[in-house]
């Protein structure tokens, strides 16, 4: 007999934030969606697509360079606006322990009907790791700043303070909170009548 399973439901949802919504992950956007110029990052660019550990590959910062990448998406349809929590999450470390590098982030929205926004400045959570054998998450979190479904964000990623250690990049994520409803701010329709 197939019947509802709680259990399963939930999982499928992932986990809850507190308070109101769902913790989602946008789908797509990862360590592979960071451009650098508007180029996939690869072993000959800044920062270089190179392998980390044996059998990880991952992004390398070096040393003498600050640029981390950019990346560009759409706050997605059934974003919380009542939350507004945009969480950009970094799982990094330091090639060596002499630097505790760290994360900025420029910030920019562009809406339907609107001038691209000034930077909103989000805040960071915390230094990087500088453990070389274990990393951490830093992330990038933009609480109350506004955002509505169909936004156009761009981020600009910047590194800081690492000018002997090279700075690593395992992954990326972007989780936000989620109403699990689809919001349609103009209630266009997708149909042909």
């Amino acid at each position: 007999m197939n019947g509802f399973n709680v259990a399963n439901f939930l999982k499928g949802l992932e986990a809850l934030v507190t308070g109101d919504g769902f913790k989602r992950v946008i789908q797509g956007l990862n360590i592979n969606s960071i451009r650098v110029a508007g180029l996939i990052p690869t072993a000959s660019t800044e920062p270089s697509r190179e392998s980390l550990e044996t059998s990880f590959e991952g992004l390398i910062v070096s040393s003498s360079q600050t640029a981390l990448g950019d990346v560009t998406f759409l706050i997605p349809r059934d974003y919380d606006e009542g939350v507004d929590k945009l969480d950009l999450r970094f799982l990094v470390n330091s090639g060596g322990d002499t630097n505790t590098p760290t994360i900025d982030c420029a910030m920019y929205r562009k809406r339907a009907g609107a001038a691209l926004s000034s930077d909103i400045d989000p805040t960071i959570s915390a230094a990087v790791n500088n453990n070389t054998a274990k990393a951490g998450y830093v992330e990038v979190r933009s609480h109350g700043d506004g955002w509505k479904a169909g936004d156009a964000v761009t981020c600009v990623f910047t590194t800081s303070a690492h000018t002997t250690d090279d700075f690593h990049v395992y992954g990326f994520e972007a989780v936000y909170a989620s109403d699990l409803a689809y919001y349609e701010d103009d209630e266009r329709s997708i149909s042909d009548e």
